[in-house]
């Protein structure tokens, strides 16, 4: 973690007004930093990073003065709390302030017969705006089960979790307070918080495993708190599970790839979305990085016996997945759906599990017979091409800003180390090339192809306004490249130092460092005023994006 001294010789006057600012979960820890000093008693002073050790100093509180070397910190933790909050609110107020837009989408069937409970309104009342679109899907599996073949674009292990936990709260007297509807959105969104706080997590210590600097993957984290799809973080979608899942995968393959422990996030990520897939990727890019880097028989022989294995099983569980679809829609059989499930289905033309005709699922009989590719093609018009018409302009420049931020910085990455991708990063380099390339540089090649492959596959095939999502939940490379914008300007550098000369530490010792765990220093994105035009547009798009997708989805409108 990051140590930053303050020299009471080199202060400024410091304004009479203090707040006190409890870090480190109300602590704040003290290490000691050599200090240079110049000709004339001038001091400068460094940013160290160092990584928690667990051997932290007993805690005390400091004070800082609001001045404009101020600081702000939090803890991950609360941050991505906080934003989940600031979502649900959001949603709540634009929810009660302006009608639903009629999208003529499915709307999951609910009786209609069935007797309010006390807490059904205050639940709709207080999350309502986030059951909208995809979620509708979701808490319709999670009551009901794959009751029509449509859902099957929707994969089993969000809705079963909530289908698990609702089913065991049903039997206790909480089911007597709220339906099993409004408790299976609850849950959801409750489900979401937790898991959307563990991929911050999660990303921070990926990210400052991989760009070696503690700067940014603070601003990293702090721009995925508010990424642009952070409503779909919130409602009942998969994104804050797959995020968490997928960012554990990643970290564990550059820990320990060939760890029997690392195919419970793969199977898991797998089981959430169908880009789950791509994190195989990762698991094979390392091992052949470890076998290259350890070469020799024996090695070989036990990382390539321990690979089949995990991959044995985590194709395993995904085949269960689809047995159980096969299942479901591939023979005649009677389910007991209930009345208003089997109505829906009637008045729409849609599939009902167990209804198997010689017209109905064509996939059944394929060599290998697979609901997804049939599903989307069917349903969800997705396919080489199909979405470019002009109609769709305006998802297209909705898109826009996160295609342009990868397929951009991912090139220029690729024209600068051009000879090291071309070795797709297996090989040792040379003194002179080591010098050249940062940690980030060494890192990051395949989590920059991995990126790049999921932007031009939504480009080409699927529905292209959910690219932004589709990005911000499977991969940290956005967040990579627009921290980069914050820590490798002229500007940042500026404040920084201003706010280094200005940082006051009231302890009684002239040459104490505030030292912070695990906390995000919040004022590199709320000082304005020293940000250039870039830095401030890709604010004003995060948080732009944040702001109004959740007004337009909360009411049926269109969003990514």
């Amino acid at each position: 973690m990051r140590s930053e001294c303050y020299n009471g010789s080199g202060a400024s006057t410091s304004s009479p007004k203090r707040r006190v600012n409890v870090v480190g979960n109300g602590r704040s820890h003290h290490h000691h930093q050599r200090q240079h000093h110049a000709a004339g008693g001038a001091s400068t002073h460094r940013d160290t990073t160092t990584h928690d050790r667990g051997t932290d100093s007993p805690p005390t509180l400091t004070e800082l003065p609001p001045s404009s070397g101020s600081f702000l910190h939090i803890s991950i933790t609360k941050l991505a709390i906080a934003s989940r909050l600031f979502v649900i609110v959001l949603q709540l107020v634009a929810n009660l302030l302006l009608p639903d837009h009629e999208a003529g989408v499915f709307v999951a069937p609910s009786d209609k017969n069935a007797p309010e409970r006390p807490l059904d309104a205050l639940v709709r009342l207080a999350l309502g705006g986030l059951n909208r679109w995809d979620g509708q899907y979701f808490l319709h599996i999670a009551e009901h089960g794959y009751t029509y073949e449509n859902a099957l674009a929707f994969f089993p292990l969000f809705p079963f979790i909530l289908k698990i936990v609702c089913s065991s709260l049903s039997s206790y007297e909480v089911i007597t307070f709220v339906s099993y509807r409004e408790l299976s959105l609850l849950l959801a969104v409750l489900l979401n918080v937790v898991c959307f706080t563990g991929a911050a997590k999660a990303l921070y210590r990926l990210s400052k495993h991989v760009l070696g600097n503690q700067k940014k993957a603070e601003i990293a984290v702090l721009l995925f708190c508010f990424n642009p799809a952070s409503i779909f973080f919130t409602a009942p979608y998969s994104e804050s599970l797959y995020a968490w899942l997928s960012f554990v995968v990643m970290y564990q393959c550059i820990e320990d790839v060939t760890s029997i422990f690392l195919t419970i996030p793969l199977s898991l990520s797998i089981l959430c979305r169908s880009n789950g897939m791509f994190n195989i990727g990762f698991v094979l890019y390392f091992a052949v990085r470890r076998i290259v880097a350890q070469y020799n028989v024996h090695n070989v022989i036990c990382i390539c016996s321990r690979l089949f294995s995990m991959l044995i099983i985590v194709l395993f569980h995904y085949g269960i997945a689809q047995v159980y679809n096969y299942y479901l829609f591939c023979f005649v059989q009677k389910f007991n759906f209930p009345d208003h499930v089997r109505e829906y289905a009637a008045e729409h033309g849609l599939v009902l599990a167990g209804n198997k005709t010689d017209d109905s699922s064509p996939w059944c009989t394929n060599l290998v017979p697979l609901s997804y590719s049939y599903v989307q093609s069917h349903y969800w018009n997705v396919g080489f091409l199909r979405y470019y018409e002009l109609k769709q302009l305006p998802n297209f420049l909705l898109a826009l800003p996160a295609v342009y931020l990868v397929l951009s910085n991912s090139y220029q990455y690729l024209c600068d180390h051009w000879e090291y991708a071309l070795r797709l990063g297996l090989f040792r380099l040379t003194k002179k090339q080591h010098k050249l390339m940062r940690p980030y540089d060494r890192f990051a090649l395949v989590f920059v192809v991995h990126a790049l492959v999921l932007t031009l596959f939504s480009l080409v095939f699927v529905h292209v306004q959910v690219t932004t999502r589709l990005l911000c939940a499977a991969s940290p490379v956005l967040y990579w490249y627009t921290a980069e914008y914050f820590t490798g300007e002229r500007a940042f550098i500026k404040r920084q130092v201003i706010r280094k000369l200005s940082k006051q530490v009231k302890d009684g010792e002239e040459n104490s460092c505030t030292h912070v765990l695990n906390h995000i220093e919040l004022s590199d994105l709320l000082d304005f005023r020293w940000m250039n035009g870039r830095q401030q547009t890709i604010l004003v798009y995060f948080l732009g994006y944040t702001v109004v997708g959740t007004v337009l989805f909360s009411n049926f409108y269109p969003w990514t």
